[in-house]
């Protein structure tokens, strides 16, 4: 605010000559350029003729008051968006619904819609979370020194994660390309039929809502992260580290990424568009899937960190499904489970089989059911048959019995008694039903730990109890 000025009072003698001021020269002097403006006026060099009487004094005040969030927002808070964030969320919470049905065919039509409102709110807003953010008032601040220390972040009182609207969008397109993946036949025309594009396009979106203006600036609230966006985050990468394994292992050409002529022809262009320009961006032919894994680990992690230990009732409105956390836990160690025994290194299937275990092993004693114990026997016998074929590589050029001593060959072995522990409880709970396929691995258990058991007597024992169940032979065990 500018100081008030005051008409000077009528005098009849004449003026004295305008003293020399802030103002003085205006004539004489040339104007600066703007790069030399820098706030402090240049005084005259002081010298024999100069007086302390001749001394000017210069005051400038500066009123600049600190950016804040709503300063920087690009987009203003309009009451009547409120209802296209309702609606996207009312779309968003059919779909997930119809997808968990199995109801693909309906689900992939409310999931193309829900894309198209998500293309839309990506061209008209910078930031998306504006639908559903309420900003402050825009208030003048008071004039205050500059401290050192920090200012601390009020509290949050939002009634939406500020990363809402990319959750949606990226779930979105981790449920369209899980429906791709199985048929690719269900793309319209200009849609890509691969689902690897969809994938990736869903790890830009995370990387968007982790980059917003209102959670790296430090100012504003201080919201706290979205689970379900860190777990499906996750999951998207455990898909591209599966599809980086399987092209790795048939060698063929890497995908090719469609080109779209400008953001309003398509999401996946609008996506570009609004992509951090720093973020390191992952593709398909540089992948390595031990650290996707990593990668993955990180945001199972934050995600389970957060994740709510008791069961909560869902709004009715709300676009997140019936929340169970024992239900997640199982459907993270069982897609990390699927991509670790596929991997080609011994230590790599060793090490994530064993984290997809400890996941399993967070489920509170009465959720461990019979389905668990059998995902969780899996776990331990990957372990236990990636230890020994380390075993048998340095088999060949050691003595057998000082590996049969080994504390390799023991932690192979314990990693493979617990499986076959697993594997009963679990055949004892479902009722001794013959279950085929819980009887091939306990057999391939009792095997492998037999052929690592130094023991002669020890040995056939574990022979005979894979040879009862039916699944292998006498020839079998002996080559």
């Amino acid at each position: 605010m500018l100081p008030n000025y005051y008409p000077l009072p009528v005098v009849e003698a004449p003026l004295p000559l305008r003293p020399r001021g802030l103002w003085k020269g205006r004539e004489t002097h040339k104007r600066r350029s703007d790069s030399d403006h820098n706030h402090r006026p240049t005084k005259r060099q002081r010298s024999e003729d100069t007086s302390d009487e001749d001394q000017e004094n210069y005051y400038i005040v500066e009123l600049t008051p600190e950016p804040t969030p709503e300063m920087e927002s690009e987009e203003e808070f309009v009451p009547e968006k409120v209802e296209d964030w309702e609606d996207l969320k009312s779309s968003f919470a059919r779909a997930v619904e119809q997808y968990e049905n199995d109801n693909f065919s309906e689900s992939v039509q409310l999931l193309r819609g829900v894309l198209r409102l998500c293309h839309r709110f990506l061209l008209l807003y910078q930031d998306p979370s504006v639908l559903y953010t309420q900003p402050q008032p825009k208030l003048p601040e008071p004039i205050s020194f500059s401290s050192l220390a920090p200012r601390p972040r009020k509290k949050c009182k939002c009634r939406e994660p500020t990363t809402a609207f990319h959750a949606i969008l990226g779930t979105t397109l981790f449920l369209f390309a899980n429906i791709i993946a199985q048929d690719p036949s269900v793309a319209l025309s200009g849609e890509p039929t691969n689902s690897v594009t969809y994938w990736l396009a869903a790890l830009d979106v995370f990387e968007m809502g982790e980059n917003l203006p209102s959670r790296t600036s430090g100012r504003g609230c201080e919201a706290p992260e979205d689970w379900r966006m860190n777990v499906v985050w996750g999951r998207v990468l455990l898909c591209i580290a599966d599809a980086a394994l399987t092209q790795q292992r048939n060698n063929s050409s890497p995908v090719v990424e469609p080109k779209w002529l400008s953001p309003s022809a398509s999401v996946f262009a609008a996506i570009q568009m609004r992509r951090p320009p720093a973020s390191r961006r992952i593709s398909l032919a540089s992948a390595v899937p031990h650290e996707l894994l990593l990668l993955a680990m990180d945001h199972f992690t934050r995600g389970i960190f957060l994740m709510p230990h008791t069961v909560t009732p869902t709004p009715i409105n709300s676009s997140s499904p019936q929340f169970s956390r024992a239900a997640e836990l199982f459907t993270i160690a069982l897609e990390f489970l699927g991509v670790a025994e596929r991997l080609p290194a011994a230590s790599e299937r060793m090490r994530w089989a064993a984290w997809a275990d400890n996941v399993l092993g967070q489920i509170p004693a009465q959720g461990q059911t019979a389905v668990i114990g059998r995902i969780r026997g899996r776990c331990w016998l990957v372990y236990g048959t990636a230890h020994v074929e380390d075993i048998e590589e340095t088999g060949e050029s050691r003595d057998w019995d000082d590996i049969f001593d080994s504390e390799d060959a023991e932690d192979a072995r314990d990693g493979l008694q617990r499986a076959i522990g697993f594997f009963e409880r679990a055949a004892a709970e479902e009722g001794g039903s013959n279950d085929d396929e819980l009887q091939a691995f306990l057999a391939e258990s009792l095997l492998t730990l037999a052929n690592l058991t130094k023991e002669e007597i020890k040995r056939e024992e574990l022979y005979q109890r894979a040879q009862s169940l039916g699944c292998v032979s006498l020839d079998e065990m002996e080559s």
